[in-house]
């Protein structure tokens, strides 16, 4: 094995465990839906620095007699709202319910009876984690609808659906102060995950994979730029699309506006076919920051690529 694969074999090490390892020093337990499920939630670790993506897994145990059904709305997020508080219990950061229509995840979790189901999601969809070094509170609320309690339609093959139930589960989060090198570390070790490890299954594969990309297109830091623009360009959904062009968008940056105007200047083959548009937007919303490199270095550009009309997505 040369020093080259070594390197790498060590990275995948990192990557996998960061992503697959739920830490059980920083979980929280909800309460029962009847006597046949109960739920816990979970983040990755233990401290994060302030952008750094946090992975949240919630764990559902089913102890009942059947397996059940759990539905979490539209793309599977819909369920989801969160907020971050002091230790004031003053709210920081708030984000709301997420409607999205598309299938790019499944909305329902099967949770057979005597087993443990489990459904990771990143915070940084909801709430930022740009916060100074400090513990803070995590609060998510969840609305959820079973399957076995929706009702079928007389003279019809359609169901209608059970009530909403809802929960709280309620987490510790811990901001440190910024490690450049680390920070850069936990990038290189999500982006590893592209390449499959040796002895790995396709499925267990394909699930990280799908988590790390989540987990850098969230990230809020200009070190993820070189990331996110190369997930750009392999990424299938458009939706996690349009979510690391936000967060490109966000960092202010010069390479920010180059690597995009890059990316139209390398269709079709870049595979944005069907973000095409929300890309050129970009590079004007970046010269809205008033930097004067990002004005200057796409001066030709906005000659050449007028700004789309675009509707507004449904978040």
């Amino acid at each position: 094995m040369t020093m080259k694969q070594k390197q790498i074999g060590c990275l995948l090490t990192v990557g996998i465990i960061l992503v697959s390892s739920m830490s059980v020093s920083n979980s929280a337990c909800g309460k029962e839906q009847g006597e046949s499920l109960k739920w816990s939630m979970e983040t990755n670790k233990n401290e994060f620095y302030p952008g750094e993506p946090v992975l949240l897994t919630l764990n559902i145990s089913n102890v009942g007699m059947q397996e059940e059904k759990v539905n979490f709305g539209m793309d599977g997020i819909e369920a989801f709202s969160m907020e971050i508080r002091d230790s004031n219990n003053r709210i920081l950061k708030k984000g709301s319910k997420i409607q999205r229509w598309g299938n790019s995840r499944i909305g329902t979790l099967l949770v057979n009876t005597g087993k443990t189901s489990k459904k990771s999601i990143v915070l940084n969809q909801w709430c930022s984690t740009l916060l100074s070094p400090g513990k803070y509170q995590l609060i998510c609320d969840i609305d959820y609808r079973l399957r076995s309690e929706s009702k079928k339609i007389e003279d019809s093959d359609g169901f209608k659906a059970g009530p909403i139930h809802t929960l709280q589960m309620k987490l510790d989060i811990h901001i440190i102060a910024m490690d450049a090198e680390k920070f850069k570390q936990i990038l290189d070790s999500l982006a590893e995950i592209e390449v499959k490890p040796e002895g790995q299954s396709n499925k267990e594969w394909w699930e990280n994979l799908k988590i790390a990309r989540e987990m850098l297109a969230f990230t809020e830091s200009e070190t993820a730029v070189p990331y996110q623009l190369q997930l750009l360009r392999v990424e299938k959904t458009t939706w996690l699309k349009r979510d690391i062009i936000n967060s490109i968008v966000k960092s202010g940056t010069l390479e920010a506006a180059n690597g995009l105007m890059q990316i139209i200047e390398d269709c079709p083959q870049c595979g944005i076919e069907d973000i095409k548009l929300q890309v050129i937007n970009a590079v004007y919303r970046l010269r809205e920051t008033g930097n004067l490199d990002i004005i200057k270095a796409t001066e030709q550009f906005v000659t050449k690529y007028k700004r789309p009309i675009l509707a507004k997505p449904v978040d």
